[in-house]
């Protein structure tokens, strides 16, 4: 049976996460930790950003939806050295500690700013770059009923680039948009659009 074309729009979700010391060696691992770095269980969203795009990758309005997590001090000591310079250099540790948002407000207000621009229940795909790590984390705490209003499916963006990376010419390799890692999760998340785009123009027109 033929695929059915789908016109359904693209949910863009990156999150920027906290996560503490490494554990001391010996000390048991979660799967997730194990290969990805990060633990769902122990670790938590300090920001998260969302566009939404149509099926052609258009945005459906430009702005995008921004949070910052309010963190206590407590909390943010406690960071690894690569969190601590990271989102110190980039301003993100100073805005959680500025912010007044909590987890279920971020959450609240997310589903709020996606049933806004999609009202259906179950249709929207979640997409970005290895979003499955970002999907852990939605599935977690006041973000799982985001997580339940989109479509099981995701669009990872990472998949294109590795399928890329292992049957693209080497004109393409050489086209594919540099990663800048900002680490900041609005850039990240435009950065990632972009890329998709790339992979539309050259590998689906």
């Amino acid at each position: 049976m033929p695929l059915t074309r789908s016109n359904d729009p693209l949910v863009w979700i990156d999150c920027e996460v906290r996560f503490p010391q490494a554990p001391k060696p010996g000390a048991s691992l979660t799967p997730s930790h194990q290969m990805t770095g990060l633990d769902p269980e122990n670790d938590t969203i300090l920001q998260i950003c969302c566009f939404i795009t149509d099926a052609q990758l258009r945005l459906l309005e430009p702005h995008g939806f921004d949070a910052v997590i309010h963190h206590p001090d407590t909390a943010l000591d406690r960071m690894s050295a690569w969190c601590i310079d990271t989102h110190g250099r980039t301003g993100l540790t100073a805005a959680v500690r500025a912010s007044t948002t909590s987890a279920a407000d971020a959450a609240n207000a997310l589903l709020a700013y996606i049933r806004q621009h999609v009202p259906a229940p179950r249709t929207a795909l979640l997409a970005g770059n290895s979003v499955h790590a970002d999907k852990a984390f939605l599935a977690r705490g006041p973000y799982a009923k985001v997580l339940e209003f989109l479509h099981y499916r995701i669009l990872d963006v990472s998949t294109i680039k590795e399928a890329a990376r292992r049957w693209g010419n080497e004109e393409l390799l050489a086209q594919v948009p540099p990663k800048r890692e900002v680490h900041l999760a609005r850039d990240d998340i435009l950065e990632s659009i972009a890329e998709m785009r790339f992979y539309r123009e050259k590998l689906f027109d």
